[in-house]
């Protein structure tokens, strides 16, 4: 084996590698997920606050598996009481994967 294939290989190996690190680390930050859940919820829901599970957790949801941040806001309307919701959103995406109200 000569040098230049011993480069060329030690090249490959390292761009695969950075390739595959890359790929693990692409999902979203907690801050992130809930600037999005925020994005979307606001145009429908007047949220006075909000909070998220800064660790994501694997769960299943409607029999499949996911990555999720679990967190929750709060919406009220003038005169009335705050009406709290609890959410689950994908951890890789941003996806809304399920809100309900508490």
């Amino acid at each position: 084996m000569n040098w230049r294939n011993l480069i060329l290989s030690g090249l490959t190996g390292a761009v695969i590698g950075y390739v595959i690190t890359k790929k693990q680390t692409d999902s979203l930050t907690p801050e992130k997920a809930l600037k999005l859940l925020k994005e979307k919820a606001s145009q429908h829901y007047s949220i006075t606050g909000a909070w998220i599970v800064v660790n994501p957790e694997d769960t299943s949801v409607h029999g499949l598996p996911y990555s999720v941040y679990k967190g929750g806001f709060s919406h009220s309307m003038p005169g009335s009481e705050a009406v709290h919701y609890e959410f689950l959103i994908d951890a890789g995406t941003g996806t809304v994967l399920q809100l309900i109200q508490k």
